[in-house]
């Protein structure tokens, strides 16, 4: 019988898919439950110490499951086998030994459902996980006694994000829950001490950022909060600050007024007639897109025009296309991280033309090809399945692939800048003929993988940057990114 309330919670986000592994076990009272409730086939109890591995074992025994639950010596997940397992529990320990666990098992990338009930530094384990590319699916509080825990459910996305305070202290709550509402009083409460003594300190500064947070956090837990197309463009801001934009772009909040209440939001790569439309069938009164949806003055306005459909409708646009491309965590070293993922890589990054006071943002990437004899051919046929089966067009170069370059879009204009930077090869999209032409010459192997399809990961960034700002507004990616050009091959 499982009476802890906390490893009930846990046991209520298993996926029921397949395996489930139980890191640090207590008892294996878990992997018991489990299995005996038919919530997992199958289970694995693992333990570092001797002593609770024994006790799992007996539990095991009593139970006459030994045939279903295995019971491994593991410090965290070194030695559990990964084949057949779906869902990773990690419960009762701090959020340090909880990230070190995930950090060394590169396995748990590949869909494994996560859960874990951190007993420390909850704010840290946030954190971590966004940064390294992981995705609060769900937060769940539970009460027992005068503790409240917390249960997360997580995903490796790819996106990495660099999450805001607020939503580090307060998590992916929904708060029409009544524990909820009390973990968000608990943290009310924390910031408030934090602060009512740093004002003691005569450290006014960082309390306006906690009064403000405190602020935030009372107004969702009380259901009073409203989130405003301004507050989604100073997220947006804050990763990505619109004041890098290039001369020539268009970025910013293009219609519609900072006031304005936001009832659901859908992120696109482009602001098409499709994409309001599908806006407008969902109630999404934000669209926040990467292509500018007024990217020239416009000297007359008709009907058709997506900027003044948008504008028709009662729906905002902001657009976030230069900066996001130069941005840290952004467009392009979103297709660094792919890249590691499909080939043996050295992990460095440096952009091609940094920013100013800035080794890691800036236009472009660069990093370095780890494995030996990668030839144009082979790369182009695993780029191609990388960017979702996208054609690839390619010029051979004169050496193996080792030094290579990404610019995501339409980065032809930046090859001369590569070629100074000694790289062996290009990808990058919308490559002219000149640039063809000049790339064969330079002996630089250039892939153009196209715009669209180097550029639409960010509707997945933006949709889960903004879930972490945007509290119980619906946000999700649009249905209706598609490459506007048809091939025939």
């Amino acid at each position: 019988m499982l009476n802890d309330k906390r490893l009930l919670k846990c046991a209520d986000m298993v996926s029921g898919r397949g395996t489930v592994c139980d890191v640090g076990t207590d008892h294996a009272y878990l992997p018991v439950y489990l299995v005996e409730n038919g919530i997992c086939s199958e289970a694995v109890a693992g333990d570092i110490a001797d002593s609770p591995l024994e006790a799992a074992a007996a539990t095991v025994n009593r139970s006459g499951l030994a045939e279903k639950i295995s019971v491994v010596k593991s410090d965290g997940l070194k030695n559990i086998s990964p084949e057949g397992i779906t869902d990773v529990i990690i419960a009762g320990m701090g959020a340090e030994t909880i990230s070190s666990i995930i950090e060394a098992a590169q396995w748990l990338q590949n869909g494994i459902n996560l859960i874990l009930q951190p007993m420390t530094k909850t704010p840290f384990l946030r954190r971590w996980l966004y940064e390294k590319g992981y995705e609060i699916i769900k937060e769940e509080a539970v009460t027992d006694g005068e503790y409240i825990y917390t249960v997360i459910n997580a995903v490796f996305s790819g996106y990495r994000i660099r999450i805001n305070d607020t939503f580090a202290d307060l998590g992916m709550f929904d708060f029409s829950d009544e524990n909820s509402v009390k973990y968000a009083e608990r943290q009310y409460s924390r910031l408030k001490r934090i602060s009512d003594g740093m004002k003691k300190s005569g450290k006014y500064a960082e309390t306006a950022r906690l009064d403000s947070e405190c602020s935030f956090i009372s107004d969702v837990s009380e259901g009073k909060i409203k989130i405003t197309v301004g507050m989604i463009y100073d997220e947006i801001n804050r990763v990505a600050p619109f004041s890098s934009q290039d001369s020539w772009d268009n970025s910013g909040l293009l219609v519609g007024d900072r006031e304005n209440e936001v009832t659901g939001i859908l992120t696109a790569l482009d602001v098409t007639n499709e994409v309001i439309d599908e806006a407008v069938s969902k109630n999404a009164n934000l669209i926040v897109a990467h292509h500018p949806v007024i990217f020239h003055p416009l000297k007359k306005l008709s009907f058709s025009d997506p900027a003044a459909r948008l504008a028709a409708n009662g729906i905002s646009a902001i657009c976030v296309h230069t900066p996001l491309d130069k941005a840290e965590f952004g467009i392009n070293d979103m297709i660094i991280d792919m890249i590691s993922r499909e080939f043996e890589t050295s992990g460095c990054r440096t952009p091609i033309i940094p920013e100013r006071n800035s080794s890691s943002e800036g236009d472009g990437r660069i990093t370095e090809i780890t494995e030996e004899g990668l030839t144009a051919e082979d790369a182009a046929k695993r780029l191609g399945k990388m960017f979702g089966n996208s054609p690839v067009r390619f010029s051979e170069g004169k050496n193996n692939i080792r030094k290579i370059a990404v610019c995501s879009g339409s980065g032809g204009s930046l090859l001369s800048y590569v070629k100074n930077a000694g790289c062996d090869a290009y990808i990058t999209g919308d490559v002219k003929h000149d640039v063809w032409l000049d790339a064969v010459s330079s002996g630089i192997t250039l892939f153009d993988c196209g715009h669209f399809y180097t550029e639409r990961i960010c509707m997945g960034y933006l949709a889960r940057l903004i879930k972490t700002a945007a509290f119980g507004v619906r946000t999700e990616e649009s249905e209706f990114c598609r490459d506007a050009v048809r091939y025939i091959y």
